[in-house]
């Protein structure tokens, strides 16, 4: 008995990618995880908790900036009240990331199945998912995401228990390796279209005024930075789009990357970036559980609910337009803000975080998966580093 071909197709489409393809496409991310979590783990473990208390954060948030900030709160022993407003601040773009996600997620994407997944919506996650071409379902988010939680766990343990055997120059070049990945899901799609390849550069300008301008680094936090920088620039792409695509986008964007790179070249070797944190130093080895359960929960609950709310309710796929744009162009606005200037501090050294960088644009540009980019980057900077080590 012959198979209908149609009838396959349709199955095809309603299945979309696998859980192997998920799985797989989360190798890079967990690899990554591994090593930036790392740094976590000893910054945890330096700051009083034990490195099982380090791990449950990892475990239960997942997100490098608010498990930061949250630390910071519970060696001060903070209220409950500023760890809420400390990781809906630091973590709002997971919000934008769930409604971005919502209109690339197929039919098998059930509101059950979201509310248990939205757990696993991270920056590289959500870079990852919204860069395929067809619609994903539950299958594939969730092999996604098997390896970037384990990584980012398993990192942290390890770190809290042996990170400070390695030396720091290892450990600095893994942790470009991230950003490089960023660059790999941006670059391609800009080569494409240019009016995403606008509102990208835009978004770098934006972020780089807010981290270059006493004024704007000294009141507005990174997390909030980075929104604004990502919801203006691809509101900018929104309006301009129609004269973006005409021989005028290409002019505007070859002058707005000339003005980053002025920028870079410029200012950014000079500028120091500042300390990650200034948290206080916990008392006794491990953190009061008195002090750390409250807010551990506290922290995991805000961090879970800002990720799942909009995933889950922004299940109605956009029909207008402009909107529909917005949201097509803002998973690369945020990639691009959250990409610079921070990749040029991400290794400890300026020279380093350049070449690394400068590898990973080669490599974006020729489309190379995001393992190849990922690795490609930690090496350069790496190679850059012994060479500077026998200078």
């Amino acid at each position: 008995m012959h198979k209908d071909p149609s009838a396959a197709s349709a199955n095809d489409a309603v299945e979309g990618y696998s859980f192997g393809e998920g799985f797989k496409d989360g190798l890079p991310i967990g690899l990554g995880y591994l090593s930036v979590s790392f740094t976590f783990g000893i910054l945890a473990v330096s700051k009083g908790l034990s490195w099982i208390q380090a791990g449950l954060i990892s475990l239960t948030n997942i997100t490098s900036a608010g498990q930061v900030a949250g630390l910071g709160i519970m060696t001060a022993a903070g209220g409950i009240f500023a760890m809420i407003l400390s990781q809906i601040i630091i973590n709002l773009r997971y919000s934008l990331m769930g409604i971005a996600l919502s209109q690339k997620a197929d039919e098998s994407m059930t509101p059950l199945m979201r509310i248990l997944l939205a757990y696993g919506i991270t920056d590289e996650i959500f870079g990852v998912a919204v860069s395929k071409e067809k619609e994903f379902g539950a299958r594939y988010f969730f092999g996604l995401t098997v390896l970037p939680v384990i990584g980012w766990v398993a990192g942290t343990v390890i770190g809290a228990i042996l990170g400070q055997v390695f030396p720091d120059f290892l450990t600095n070049a893994l942790a470009i390796g991230i950003y490089g990945m960023f660059v790999s899901i941006v670059l391609p799609k800009t080569k494409h279209d240019k009016v995403i390849l606008n509102s990208s550069l835009l978004a770098c300008l934006i972020s780089c005024m807010f981290t270059f301008i006493p004024l704007l680094s000294e009141h507005v936090s990174q997390g909030t930075a980075m929104i604004i920088a990502a919801i203006v620039a691809a509101l900018a792409g929104v309006i301009a789009r129609k004269i973006l695509k005409g021989k005028a986008g290409t002019v505007i964007a070859i002058l707005a990357g000339c003005i980053l790179a002025g920028v870079v070249i410029i200012v950014a070797p000079f500028y120091k970036a500042a300390e990650t944190t200034t948290v206080a130093e916990g008392v006794g080895g491990v953190l009061d559980s008195k002090v750390y359960v409250p807010l551990l929960i506290t922290m995991a609950l805000t961090t879970y609910l800002v990720r799942m709310i909009p995933f889950t309710l922004f299940r109605k796929k956009l029909e207008k337009p402009s909107v529909k744009a917005f949201f097509d162009y803002i998973p690369y606005t945020v990639l691009s803000a959250m990409t610079f200037p921070a990749i040029f501090y991400s290794t400890g050294s300026f020279v380093t975080a350049a070449v690394g960088t400068v590898a990973a644009l080669i490599l974006g540009y020729f489309e190379r998966s995001l393992l190849t980019v990922a690795i490609g980057t930690c090496l350069a900077a790496l190679t850059a580093g012994v060479v500077m080590m026998y200078i």
